[in-house]
């Protein structure tokens, strides 16, 4: 969300992408809100639960607590999303830079990689977003972990900048800078908005499949719900993109 955000507000105008990142979570809330009155309303339960949780009572957090569990979460955090991070992003390092050719052109070198043939070929699932696959493959890329996506682009788009800061911006500007194979800009407001619904409704970390699977104790309920919400996702995207872009919004 940062990342896409910061392309749409690129003149700095901090307060307002704030207001639209804590739009971004609240509207994901009650799209969630939404999805559990649809289950309830059709997945009706086999029977009743003899599960009891007694809450705690509540007091007044303390501040070296919270400090505390802030640094476990996050430890915990790098240390189970850290190694996929990684481990994807030497992948996708090495599809894009194999196999090697003399092409000068630097577009040219990724299309002629391995990673931009298996792109091409997935490419068309990903245009009626308003993207093309270099996108998409970040897109596929964060089924593992979401924050792949950032690191994904930054490998095909070749930004190498060692500075956190200094590689964002590089970022965005390579992002200014892509084209699509028509010519057209591949981030634009339409398909800039198409992604954050994306990534608001797809339900990709595999991880949750997962715990959905063990929750439930079987796979029907998992695999229904891992299908059902990232076509939903790809049909709402492809919807306001094609429908901004109808009227004129690109």
């Amino acid at each position: 969300y940062a990342l896409l955000l910061s392309f749409v507000f690129y003149d700095g105008e901090s307060l307002q992408a704030g207001l639209a990142l804590a739009g971004i979570y609240v509207s994901s809330l009650l799209v969630g809100a939404l999805a559990a009155l649809v289950a309830k309303k059709f997945l009706k339960s086999k029977g009743q639960s003899l599960f009891c949780l007694e809450l705690p009572v509540y007091r007044r957090p303390l501040l070296m607590s919270v400090f505390r569990q802030a640094y476990s979460r996050t430890k915990n955090y790098i240390r189970r999303a850290g190694p996929i991070i990684f481990v994807l992003s030497v992948l996708i390092w090495l599809g894009t830079t194999f196999p090697h050719n003399n092409l000068h052109d630097e577009t040219q070198r990724l299309e002629k990689s391995f990673l931009g043939q298996a792109g091409q070929l997935i490419e068309p699932i990903f245009t009626p977003m308003g993207v093309d696959w270099r996108v998409g493959v970040g897109l596929l890329s964060a089924f593992a972990a979401r924050e792949v996506f950032v690191s994904s682009l930054a490998i095909v788009f070749s930004v190498a900048d060692e500075n956190q800061d200094s590689m964002q911006k590089s970022l965005l500007n390579k992002m200014r800078e892509a084209k699509m194979a028509d010519g057209t800009p591949v981030f634009t407001f339409s398909s800039i908005l198409g992604l954050i619904l994306f990534f608001m409704v797809a339900l990709q970390c595999l991880s949750t499949t997962g715990v959905a699977v063990r929750e439930s104790g079987a796979w029907k309920f998992a695999i229904m719900q891992l299908v059902v919400f990232n076509l939903l996702a790809y049909a709402m995207a492809v919807t306001v993109v094609q429908g901004l872009r109808f009227l004129g919004h690109f």
